[in-house]
């Protein structure tokens, strides 16, 4: 089996995962480091009435499995990856869906009013509300959890996030 990096970038809604992914992106493809980026949030949307799985989980993890398999067909053998951690299942969910996988964990972190500040500029409409409570209860989870290799100071400039996380890698190294 081959061993394949993986950078997965967590932390609660409007903390900068998903543009952070993409400064990661474009850092990787100036230095021609083959890689994948997928984001966990654009596979495993899918509601369901009264499903046990809140957060699509399972679906996430099927749907990543074969998404990461085409990008290995297509020459991938690194891969950026954007969505939520909250335990440790979490991320064997990952291993069990790209085999060979060793995850870095990235945990993104800004203080409670910018994140609300940021959830408010982004988040319009009826999921305000639920959307910044649940950014607020997955910071409590997170850190309670200790989840995240590294901790990432997200209350700055994207390109030095984005550089911090792809140094710490070790992935240019």
């Amino acid at each position: 089996m081959a061993h394949v990096p993986v950078i997965v970038v967590t932390g609660p809604s409007g903390t900068g995962k998903t543009v952070t992914c993409w400064e990661i992106r474009e850092i990787l493809r100036e230095r021609k480091v083959a890689h994948a980026l997928i984001d966990m949030d654009n596979i495993r949307w899918c509601y369901v009435p009264d499903s046990r799985d809140r957060f699509n989980r399972a679906l996430g993890a099927k749907n990543l499995a074969a998404v990461w398999a085409n990008f290995r067909e297509a020459g991938a053998d690194r891969l950026v990856l954007s969505g939520v951690v909250e335990t440790r299942e979490d991320t064997r969910l990952i291993e069990q869906a790209v085999p060979g996988a060793d995850i870095s964990v990235f945990r993104l972190h800004v203080d409670e009013a910018t994140l609300e500040d940021r959830m408010r500029q982004r988040e319009r409409g009826r999921g305000l509300a639920r959307n910044l409570a649940r950014a607020k209860e997955l910071t409590d989870i997170m850190a309670r959890n200790g989840i995240g290799d590294h901790l990432i100071d997200a209350d700055r400039e994207l390109d030095e996030i984005a550089e911090e996380i792809v140094g710490l890698s070790g992935w240019l190294s």
